[in-house]
């Protein structure tokens, strides 16, 4: 396959560039000294008319304007890029799940300066895409670079920094755990696809001084880029492992990387399990909970999701794996509530809870403008007796989605009804936890 190829040349000439690697790695945040100046509105609602005429009426519009968008960073700022993202979502409320976009729009970004790729994290846009573009520009910057055991080494305290609060970096308590995400996806480059030196990677980096453990965000990240490579690139790192390459040949006839993405699911197919299995005790649980890519289509009603979460009894890790779901299937549902509200209701009722509370959290996550909505799915949940976890979850949310002193911090602890709405407001900064992706 021609991807293949490009990816042997990619690893042949790494080591040359290695030095450099390091350099960009260690690198003071610089401005870019050109940026495209601020594009009109009135020609920000042009393009954004032009994409949604071209995608609306199409069936697969979310996956057409993923592609579309970044094609305007030719000639507008990435800032801008977004701004156009935005009036889409205006009008097309299928659309809030743009994780994907904002992985290729700072990825384009830190390809214009690639000395400068910390600073594009620093401009990322803060409560829109599930933080989809500090994975973007990370990735980009990582994932052109397999190291030895002594240059890995020499990398690993630049990696225990990258994630944490720096000059005109003040991340929140989600961006940070997002980001830790991210290193477990990009380590499988620096290790050439060794699992466990990746794991041993995040055992370094996930676990502060502090008390902070981003293990599980980590773990998780190594394996959602194993299941779902975003580029030719990603699956040319991880073919060698993939069970049922041969049925790959087909995926070839699509031209758009997301169809693409969907279809090489089928070299998986009911075998993921047996990689999962080759791990034990909490690797081999991020692994299997990771598998829900690969079965997005089992898991779209109650009696799936039960049925997916089996393979433990545990109850703690039973929490994790349903949380995966729900985050999961919400944006398989293109955050359409309603459909997700009658799979809360099918479940039973021990679990009932936590499934209007992971949807509430689902929407504060992926997008600010979406906290009165997430606040009417726990008003919704007290139907049913449930609405005292679905608004804990909230109030823990408030303070690790957003920083304590902003507009969306107070909106969101100011929606809730009382008590929550006054623990929300004198609540601190929440470190460590694990976000869905």
């Amino acid at each position: 396959m021609k991807f293949l190829f490009k990816f042997k040349l990619l690893k042949k000439y790494t080591f040359l560039a290695f030095p450099l690697f390091l350099i960009f790695v260690g690198a003071s945040i610089l401005i870019f000294n050109q940026r495209p100046s601020p594009t009109k509105p009135s020609l920000l609602q042009e393009y954004a008319d032009r994409i949604l005429v071209k995608c609306d009426p199409t069936p697969s519009h979310r996956q057409c304007y993923d592609e579309e968008i970044p094609k305007l960073m030719d000639f507008i700022s990435m800032e801008d890029a977004f701004k156009v993202t935005k009036l889409i979502q205006n009008n097309d409320d299928t659309y809030w799940f743009c994780h994907v976009l904002a992985h290729s729009l700072s990825g384009k970004e830190v390809a214009k300066d690639p000395v400068n790729w910390k600073e594009v994290v620093t401009r990322c846009p803060r409560g829109m895409c599930s933080n989809g573009c500090i994975h973007g520009a990370l990735q980009k910057h990582f994932s052109s670079a397999s190291v030895n055991n002594i240059q890995l080494q020499e990398l690993m305290p630049d990696l225990q920094t990258i994630c944490e609060k720096r000059q005109k970096w003040n991340p929140t308590p989600k961006e940070q755990t997002t980001c830790y995400h991210e290193l477990g996806h990009f380590s499988l480059y620096l290790t050439n696809v060794d699992i466990n030196k990746s794991v041993e990677i995040c055992n370094i980096v996930g676990l502060k001084k502090d008390g902070r453990n981003y293990l599980q965000t980590c773990y998780e990240g190594i394996f959602m880029q194993i299941f779902f490579p975003w580029e030719p690139e990603d699956l040319a790192l991880i073919y060698d492992i993939i069970p049922r390459k041969e049925k790959l040949t087909v995926c070839e006839k699509y031209t758009s990387n997301a169809k693409k993405r969907s279809c090489w699911r089928i070299g998986w197919q009911d075998k993921e399990t047996a990689l999962c299995n080759r791990f034990t005790g909490d690797i081999r649980k991020a692994c299997l909970r990771q598998t829900w890519i690969i079965n997005q289509d089992k898991i779209k009603t109650a009696e799936g999701i039960i049925k997916f979460c089996s393979y433990s009894e545990e109850p703690a890790e039973k929490r994790k794996c349903y949380n995966k779901l729900y985050y999961a299937v919400m944006s398989i549902f293109d955050f359409d509530e309603e459909r997700m509200k009658k799979i809360c209701i099918s479940m039973p009722q021990e679990i009932r809870g936590q499934c209007f509370a992971n949807t509430a959290s689902r929407m504060v996550e992926t997008d600010k403008r979406l906290i009165e909505r997430a606040i009417d799915i726990c008003t919704f949940a007290a139907t049913f007796g449930v609405e005292k976890e679905c608004y804990d979850e909230l109030l823990f949310y408030a303070a690790f989605v957003f920083h304590p002193d902003s507009e969306e911090f107070l909106k969101l602890c100011k929606g809730l009804p009382d008590p929550w709405s006054k623990k929300c407001l004198k609540q601190g900064p929440q470190h460590g936890q694990s976000i869905e992706l």
